[in-house]
């Protein structure tokens, strides 16, 4: 049953929409004639929505300022309700937060669409909220190889802390999955997650997309709104436009915003976590970042592994996304790992995690009909063969042969750098080159 708050100094008003109210809706409402009772009962109570009029004989403040007062702690639906009411006054109303205005006399049914309206809204925004952020953590941190055994040892330390956090790594290793386990472990966790990419956002819309907007039509909610009590996620923060760069800079030094429309100064109260692939210090040196806005986000920063670098896990990440998308797709599980870690264990994973999750899925829907490395002539033998079932000797001369051979690609066919980096002498590697058969056209 909803509970409603009626504030009016005139007491047959507000016993006649109690009235309307309990008879023809069968909500609860309670009555306060004065500011001091307002606010004492909302301190006390929860409600879902308030009726509110503008002018109050005999009290402290008045509708609008007690509407605003409400506005800096509670969503909940206000509709202000005024018998000297005019447009100026129903535009305050609105850009202030009350979400109707209804000019006295109303008729009962305009009151019953209106209190109607306002809370299937709320509730509508409350339900839509709840099931986001069930979505914020539908996810798996996987892996336990050393490189990610520091990660979590770092969010452990990390996360029950209020310090803005850089995320490092390269696409695909999972960097939005780290901003969520730091928020999932953090004391905000039961507020949103918001994810915005910095580099989609368009710099002649900012202020609306960022800080909101307000006027007497709507009041549009921006991120920084959105992530209160909760987390903010800038994804590939340098690709930010220096323009947008100035903007957040200065809420996060002035450490409030205010929305295009309205002079109300807002509070900001949500945490700042960033990732980007490049490095924001070089960028600074290269000016298309700013040093100070840097220095503001960079407060503890988290480097990712790539896929290579944790290639401890990727028996661990097989099993998870085969199992994933085997029942996703409602297909019987396969377990990949002898033909995925045969046919790419020369391949370097560019794409890193997204990349493997890639493979698996085409893995579970084509099968064998999936064949995903054809890029040379080494690949196409090595795949014509199952290295598991090869004895020892056979399945070392495959793989350092399509070892070398990536690695020669790698330094454009430079023998020496491919030496060097491999820890062989120049001539030892142009033995073994000869020993595997790789000609000169090869490489």
């Amino acid at each position: 049953m909803k509970n409603i708050l009626i504030i009016d100094d005139e007491i047959d008003i507000c016993k006649n929409i109690k009235a309307i109210l309990e008879d023809e809706l069968v909500y609860t409402a309670q009555i306060a004639l004065n500011s001091n009772d307002a606010l004492s009962y909302i301190e006390k109570n929860n409600y879902d929505l308030i009726i509110l009029d503008v002018w109050l004989d005999n009290s402290k403040l008045d509708g609008l300022e007690i509407l605003k007062k409400i506005r800096t702690e509670s969503n909940v639906p206000i509709i202000v309700i005024s018998g000297h009411g005019n447009i100026d006054m129903a535009v305050s109303a609105i850009k202030d937060g009350a979400n109707e205005f209804i000019e006295k006399p109303f008729n009962t049914e305009r009151l019953l669409l209106s209190v109607q309206r306002s809370i299937e809204l709320f509730d509508i925004k409350n339900e839509n909220q709840l099931l986001k952020q069930g979505n914020i953590f539908n996810y798996s941190f996987i892996g336990e190889s050393q490189a990610i055994t520091k990660i979590r040892q770092q969010i452990n330390k990390i996360a029950p802390t209020s310090s803005r956090v850089m995320i490092y790594g390269e696409s695909g290793t999972g960097k939005d999955v780290i901003a969520k386990e730091i928020h999932k472990n953090s004391p905000n966790k039961n507020g949103p997650f918001i994810a915005i990419n910095a580099a989609l956002l368009d710099p002649n819309n900012l202020e609306t997309l960022l800080f909101g907007s307000l006027d007497s039509s709507h009041n549009e909610i921006g991120y920084l709104e959105k992530a209160a009590n909760g987390t903010l996620f800038i994804d590939e923060v340098g690709e930010m436009p220096l323009q947008t760069q100035a903007k957040i800079l200065r809420v996060l030094t002035d450490k409030n915003f205010t929305k295009t429309g309205s002079n109300k100064t807002r509070e900001l109260n949500c945490r700042i976590v960033c990732s980007s692939i490049m490095n924001l210090e070089q960028l600074t040196i290269e000016g298309s970042f700013r040093k100070d806005l840097f220095h503001r986000l960079n407060v503890v920063t988290i480097k990712l592994p790539t896929l290579n670098e944790r290639a401890d896990d990727i028996d661990l990440l097989i099993d998870h996304f085969s199992n994933l998308f085997s029942k996703k797709n409602n297909l019987k599980y396969i377990d990949l790992k002898p033909v995925i870690k045969s046919k790419y264990i020369n391949h370097d994973w560019p794409g890193n995690i997204r990349e493997l999750r890639n493979v698996i899925e085409k893995y579970i829907i084509l099968g064998d009909k999936y064949d995903d490395i054809k890029s040379t002539k080494e690949s196409d033998d090595f795949e014509s063969k199952n290295v598991i079932s090869l004895p020892l000797r056979n399945a070392r001369k495959i793989f350092e042969k399509n070892y070398l051979q990536s690695q020669i690609n790698r330094f454009d066919g430079n023998i020496s750098k491919t030496a060097a980096f491999i820890g062989m002498e120049r001539s030892a590697l142009h033995r073994k080159l000869k020993q595997l058969g790789i000609t000169e056209e090869e490489k």
